[in-house]
């Protein structure tokens, strides 16, 4: 089952039951804020914190990033800038976030959108 939690700028929240069955890889992609789920082009990056384990969709359709995090205590997704997205409050449970394209109809590709 599928709950959609929120959206915080290009990142799209959804509670799962368990990840797919699909190809995963290791995230590596940590601060020492937390994981960082999506890149901001300001550097404000939007973050996981708290005691998460993190995989990869090994593949995705061209430009997007699809992540999934066990969430072992409550903790949130924030942004860290001047004048941040509303934290998104995360309970214990898996997640899947997903971040969101754009098309680019002059460059005819596909990219992931960032704020």
């Amino acid at each position: 089952m599928r709950v959609a939690i929120a959206n915080q700028g290009e990142v799209r929240i959804d509670r799962i039951d368990a990840i797919p069955k699909v190809e995963t890889k290791e995230f590596k992609e940590k601060s020492t804020k937390g994981w960082i789920i999506s890149h901001s082009e300001q550097g404000h990056h939007h973050t996981l914190g708290g005691d998460c384990e993190v995989l990869e969709r090994a593949e995705c359709p061209a430009g997007a990033r699809i992540l999934y995090a066990i969430v072992k205590e409550p903790t949130k997704l924030f942004q860290d800038a001047a004048v941040p997205h509303d934290p998104v409050d995360l309970s214990e449970g898996i997640y899947e976030f997903r971040i969101k394209r754009e098309y680019d109809p002059f460059a005819d590709q596909a990219r992931r959108v960032a704020d």
